[in-house]
């Protein structure tokens, strides 16, 4: 809408009950832009997206202002702020909450919103983003934020009704966030506006959109969202039928031999075994004509213990089976037990990230005490991090977030927690594993911090992954599905093959390392992986590559070099 729109109806004062119609709208507002926000993502990597994170962060909000039985502005936005806190998602759902609490903090002992509150709160609400991160970045969604709040002031010297004041807010957001292209030649290349700036943009303009009454929302039953899981795709079952006989050769047949047998019916199927001794063999297929193996069998003799087994509906009654499996298990579990049990009572405690039932395992082996489900697509909120802090015995604790999207939600845990927390910034598993390798309980925590980020200087990390979106990145033109070859987390090569595109990134950025390790993924057999390592080791000299399963979805190869 314009700013001149709707200046008949002057509106200077809000209550609460409007105010909370206004949130509940702007999350509805958030949740309908939010594939959108995800797409504006310069890499397209499958990460922690800002659009899901966000929402994730703004929907725990509400969550806590829901909870509520009272009107009064300032206990909601109390709750709003306290929701965000502990539900932050990623870097832009931390950023978010800490608008959020800039906000809160400007409306303390208010019953009702007037204009002046609002202008007041919008700018609290970016000077305390501002202060929350370390270098701030403009083109950002702080950018944004403070433009937004310029808006807001200069509408007020003017004007002092909410629908000119927001809409004004609304229209310098929207010019600040066309500009971010031009302040971050990243998105410039991408042709893509800040993604953390349009999810703000969005609350506002569902904001103004719930003042209007466009969208009504009060009795909106906000969902409760899970974690994503991730399964390794099912294969799909070229032969149907697993196919066992036993035939007793007649006099004619006595001759012929297993090899004869063997080739006689390789052609019809795949997982042949055919094995026998004193003329009794026992022929073992897959196929999709079983009637032509018990066929072959009645003209060489006497045939019995015939099994006929549909693979393809086992396979789905054994899908069935998991799934409703799993379903009860998530109903039984309680809190606790979404975390690790591991009871170690030592002066030092550790809390890792990960994903995959094999990097969880190493992680473990290497002294983590609790690890949090997470990371890709999956960001732990700053909860997470909270309440697995206060399970552990220890009162001293190192965090490794293993991935620079989780980094700002580990930290925020740690300002929250009355024990003594440090963050490693580890940003990839590899670099998780190499400071867990130099950990020391006999030191001081500020000592051991130090040594382990002194420690994952000395890694270089290469990931393989698929492309998400099309995307340019570093004058690379990626298309949705192609294979992409990071290093220490810059996309350099794009290719079309696992394999290839790994023999790529070793041609640029080996440097004869030492120790190469490689952690192969859920969509990984341990047979293609060996092949990766025995080729790079022919093609590259290296003398010996380790090879571990670690299960992780999303990153078929990760791969550490030190």
């Amino acid at each position: 809408m314009s700013v001149n729109e709707d200046r008949h109806n002057l509106k200077t004062v809000i209550d609460g009950k409007t105010f909370k119609n206004m949130l509940f709208t702007s999350l509805m507002t958030l949740k309908e832009q939010k594939s959108l926000i995800d797409s504006l993502n310069v890499f397209p990597v499958p990460d922690g997206d800002t659009g899901t994170n966000m929402y994730l962060t703004y929907l725990e909000a509400i969550n806590e202002v829901k909870k509520l039985d009272s009107h009064k502005i300032d206990r909601m936005t109390s709750a709003l702020a306290k929701g965000a806190l502990m539900g932050a998602r990623g870097n832009s759902g931390v950023i978010l909450s800490q608008l959020l609490r800039g906000f809160s903090q400007a409306l303390k002992d208010k019953s009702d919103l007037t204009t002046v509150d609002l202008v007041k709160a919008l700018r609290k609400a970016s000077e305390v983003a501002y202060q929350g991160v370390l270098k701030p970045v403009e083109g950002t969604i702080l950018t944004v934020s403070r433009k937004a709040a310029s808006g807001a002031e200069a509408a007020l010297k003017t004007g002092d009704d909410f629908y000119y004041i927001l809409a004004t807010t609304i229209d310098y957001a929207r010019k600040a966030l066309n500009q971010t292209p031009e302040q971050l030649p990243a998105l410039k290349e991408a042709e893509v506006v800040d993604a953390g700036g349009q999810g703000y943009l969005s609350i506002l303009e569902g904001m103004l959109a719930g003042l209007q009454g466009k969208k009504k929302y009060h009795q909106v039953d906000l969902e409760i969202v899970k974690p994503k899981t991730y399964k390794k795709p099912e294969e799909e079952i070229k032969y149907t039928y697993c196919t066992q006989l036993l035939i007793n050769m007649n006099d004619n047949n006595r001759s012929k031999n297993i090899d004869e047998i063997r080739n006689d019916l390789q052609n019809y199927g795949d997982s042949l075994m055919v094995v026998g001794a004193d003329n009794i063999v026992k022929i073992h297929i897959h196929t999709n004509h079983p009637g032509v193996i018990l066929e072959y069998g009645l003209k060489r003799g006497n045939i019995n213990d015939i099994e006929i087994d549909n693979m393809k509906l086992q396979s789905e009654e054994k899908r069935k089976k998991e799934e409703e499996k799993q379903r009860q298990e998530f109903n039984n579990k309680s809190n606790d037990e979404l975390y690790d049990k591991v009871k170690v009572k030592k002066d030092k405690g550790i809390i890792a990230v990960t994903q995959g039932n094999g990097l969880k395992k190493i992680l473990n082996d290497l002294g983590v005490d609790k690890v949090i489900d997470g990371g890709q697509s999956m960001n732990p909120s700053t909860n997470q991090f909270v309440e697995a802090v206060k399970k552990l015995d220890s009162s001293k604790i190192i965090i490794l977030p293993n991935n620079k999207n989780v980094i700002s939600a580990a930290k925020q845990a740690a300002s929250l927690s009355d024990k003594d927390v440090e963050v490693v910034s580890t940003k990839n598993i590899p670099q998780a594993i190499s400071a867990l390798l130099v950990f020391n309980d006999e030191v001081s925590l500020d000592e051991l911090k130090e040594a382990m980020e002194m420690e994952i200087e000395n890694v270089k990390t290469v990931e393989i992954t698929t492309a998400v979106k099309n995307s340019k990145v570093k004058g690379l033109e990626i298309k949705k599905g192609n294979i992409i070859g990071i290093i220490d987390s810059m996309i350099e090569i794009v290719g079309n093959d696992y394999k290839q595109v790994v023999i790529d990134l070793f041609d640029k950025c080996w440097e004869e390392e030492e120790l190469i390790t490689i952690y192969y993924g859920q969509d990984i057999n341990e047979e293609d992986a060996e092949n990766l390592k025995a080729e790079l080791m022919e093609r590259f000299d290296i003398d010996e590559i380790e090879v571990y399963r670690g299960e992780q979805p999303l990153y078929p190869y990760i791969i550490s070099m030190e």
